[in-house]
């Protein structure tokens, strides 16, 4: 007697939605569609991003500010215009393009430097400082500040489920969460205004 068929419902493999449909679907406000977007260009967005600007602190900030902005601009995606991928790295590379135009007024001898990609004492002593920065930036957030830092990134929350912890609608915790991160940009910026060696 012939083998019995495998079930159809075994092989039945959910097919992986491409950019193309994740797009449309963060353009919805399908959050979960923008965590699966990001963590499929993440990685490549970093690192274009660090080679441009040669400093991973950087290349993180623009990465995040470069999600930031599909998050709230995707329905701008043309798709006659390219892929997803493709406008992705665009704002990438635009955002780098903005910070290296701000560095024209830096001395002429540090814009020639050439980092060592080997972390040495001085890169291990200032991240050290750059983290007990951040620490006290943290602190002087205000409380629902801090906490939806805390709720998105550090425990990594949706933000739906962080907006409820917090009882604020999804829009207002998009808000919320932008105002702390601006601030917190603004206290690490003062604080190293007062410290050169941050």
């Amino acid at each position: 007697m012939p083998p019995a068929a495998p079930c159809a419902v075994l092989n039945a493999v959910p097919a992986e939605p491409d950019d193309a449909m994740l797009m449309a679907r963060i353009a919805g406000g399908d959050e979960t569609a923008f965590r699966r977007f990001a963590d499929r260009h993440v990685g490549r967005m970093l690192r274009l991003a660090q080679s441009v600007l040669g400093s991973a602190a950087e290349a993180d900030e623009v990465t995040q500010e470069a999600l930031l902005r599909i998050w709230r601009h995707a329905a701008r995606w043309d798709a006659t215009r390219g892929q997803p991928g493709t406008w992705v790295h665009t704002i990438v590379v635009r955002l780098c393009v903005d910070r290296l135009r701000r560095r024209r007024h830096e001395p002429i001898d540090a814009a020639l430097e050439i980092p060592d990609p080997a972390p040495g004492a001085f890169e291990t002593l200032a991240a050290q400082r750059e983290a007990q920065a951040l620490r006290a930036a943290m602190t002087s957030l205000p409380q629902r500040q801090r906490a939806a830092l805390v709720l998105f990134y550090q425990e990594e929350m949706a933000g739906n489920e962080a907006a409820e912890t917090l009882g604020l609608s999804l829009r207002a915790f998009w808000s919320l969460l932008e105002r702390a991160r601006r601030a917190l940009r603004q206290q690490m910026q003062r604080k190293t205004g007062q410290d050169g060696r941050m």
